[in-house]
């Protein structure tokens, strides 16, 4: 079996122009947006060239809205799960006013741990364990087998000593 490249090309340019804006309309009827539609249809036509399908499919006019509306689902699902994502994004920063808040607070937070790693090391872990991980006093004190007392003082003092790093760091 010879296959005819210009018969396919030509065959492709009649159902192409048939059918390129119905099913952009199609397609914009599902998603709601001109560009989302084309860009939807262009790939559905591209598939189209490039598996040589015309041959193959006995109604190309089923075929190509049926490949439309799958392919508009496909994106609908992508766009919903980048929604959702950027949803997720805009909550976790949604009190953000500027990039210099976001950076001015992560610069922040870098000079903290960093004064938080010079206090001395019992102190650095009490500290670590209340502060950042939410511990309470009791849950430090077995954690460490320390005194809940201990842990009040060193967590008073390694407060103190912050206060004092961090008014020179600043």
């Amino acid at each position: 079996m010879t296959y005819d490249r210009s018969k396919y090309k030509n065959q492709f340019q009649l159902i192409f122009k048939e059918y390129y804006n119905p099913l952009c309309n199609f397609a914009k009827s599902i998603l709601k947006d001109s560009a989302m539609a084309e860009d939807a249809v262009q790939d559905v036509f591209t598939s189209f060239w490039q598996k040589n399908n015309i041959d193959s499919v006995d109604n190309p006019k089923a075929f190509l809205f049926q490949s439309t509306k799958n392919k508009a689902f496909e994106v609908l699902r992508t766009k919903k799960r980048m929604n959702d994502y950027t949803l997720s994004l805009e909550q976790q920063y949604g009190n953000i006013k500027t990039i210099e808040e976001v950076s001015d607070r992560y610069i922040l937070k870098e000079k903290l741990f960093r004064k938080i790693a010079e206090l001395p090391p019992q102190c650095q872990k009490i500290l670590t364990l209340s502060k950042l991980n939410g511990f309470t006093y009791k849950e430090i004190a077995r954690e460490l087998d320390i005194s809940v007392k201990t842990v009040e003082n060193q967590i008073g003092r390694g407060l103190r000593l912050l206060r004092v790093k961090m008014a020179k760091a600043l």
